[in-house]
């Protein structure tokens, strides 16, 4: 049973002390300076024991910093350069401000601050995003565990995120940048303009993923650079898993590349001059910006290939869901999110195919038509 009694310290300070047992039989205790404040205190504790949600006071002092490491070594199915990604937003943003806190003792006015902080030290909405999903993951984790009642990441004002600017280039535009790229990676920004596929995905494949005849690309895993390393590993999601088909006069632009630059003993359609993997960084400052300022100029991304195959594909009027399978995303949802004001034009020339079965010249002529149905309805005629 609960119960309070007065406590005398040495000092002459009194203080009232609650007293209760858990769940499990263990004797717990708690000071207040108030006997209201432990009454109070302990119909808390009685309510949380009824209800199954009772949390050991004593699991709430471990430093989120130590929890963390439990936690994430528990997050499965992350890529490796998910990992280093999270790894690295955890250590330069989350545990400098909250490592040394118990995880108990984080609030919601304390994750706001840390939020409103990064805000004011300059750092892009997405970035702040991304540092507080973590963070909210690991305190999740912890009430899961019941180490806490509840995750203070509930309510948060985070910072809006504003589209990137993209950009789209015509098919003229993608040859004139095509011609100026070095010969050997010709094929590749070609391939990428008219597959929408990404970077790691192109240079990840090889000759068995491949399939010239059926005109096909099997997009089976991508390849990333993590701290320094490259490493092979599965596509982005589930529906990342695709195979893409190439335009008619495609393959034949990729077999001429790979008979100017065969495949190395890996197998791969796309490499660097040394004849191994491309890596993406190197690549990005050594052949990517100088083509793009020689060409079509600054800002170019690589990943605006993918951009620029979606919009030529609904210039050409492709279905959102032939378009989302091509890119490799789940759900139509997310094509109409991010281009659909490219289908604006579209839908007026949809609006214009609409013929009524009378003269539309004709306007006298449907108000007959609509009085002539209406009369015939009160049996007038």
């Amino acid at each position: 049973m609960a119960s309070i009694r007065r406590v005398v310290h040495r000092t002459g300070r009194m203080s009232w002390q609650a007293r209760w047992r858990d769940p499990a039989g263990a004797q717990h205790s708690k000071n207040f300076p108030r006997r209201i404040d432990a009454e109070r205190f302990l119909t808390t504790v009685e309510a949380r024991k009824l209800a199954g949600t009772y949390i050991d006071p004593r699991a709430g002092r471990i430093r989120l910093g130590d929890f963390t490491e439990q936690a994430t070594a528990g997050w499965v199915n992350r890529r490796d350069s998910t990992k280093a990604r999270d790894e690295s937003y955890l250590r330069s943003l989350v545990l400098p401000t909250f490592a040394d806190m118990p995880i108990g003792a984080i609030g919601l006015f304390d994750v706001q601050d840390w939020v409103s902080d990064l805000d004011a030290d300059g750092y892009a909405p997405a970035t702040i995003r991304k540092a507080y999903q973590l963070l909210s993951r690991v305190l999740n984790d912890a009430a899961k565990g019941g180490l806490i009642a509840a995750s203070p990441c509930q309510d948060v004002d985070l910072p809006k995120i504003e589209q990137t600017e993209k950009r789209f280039l015509s098919p003229d535009e993608i040859t004139r940048l095509a011609g100026t790229i070095a010969p050997r990676y010709r094929a590749l920004v070609v391939t990428a303009a008219y597959t929408g596929c990404r970077i790691g995905e192109l240079i990840a494949l090889d000759t068995d993923r491949y399939q010239p005849q059926k005109r096909i690309l099997r997009i089976e895993r991508s390849l990333a650079e993590v701290r320094g390393h490259l490493r092979f590993g599965q596509p982005k999601t589930a529906a990342a898993r695709r195979a893409v088909t190439l335009p008619t006069w495609l393959p034949q632009i990729i077999d001429q590349h790979l008979t100017d630059y065969p495949p190395g003993p890996d197998g791969l359609l796309f490499t660097a001059p040394e004849g191994g993997p491309i890596r993406r960084n190197a690549f990005r400052a050594r052949v990517w910006l100088p083509a793009v300022d020689d060409s079509v100029g600054q800002p170019m991304r690589f990943h605006d290939l993918r951009h620029s195959h979606v919009a030529l594909l609904i210039a050409e009027g492709a279905h959102p869901a032939v378009i989302a399978s091509r890119l490799g995303h789940t759900s139509v949802k997310t094509v109409l999110d991010v281009y659909g004001h490219l289908y604006e034009g579209l839908d007026r020339n949809a609006a214009d195919t609409l013929q009524p079965p009378w003269d539309p010249s004709d306007v006298v002529a449907l108000w007959s038509l609509r009085n002539r149905h209406r009369d015939q309805g009160r049996g007038l005629t």
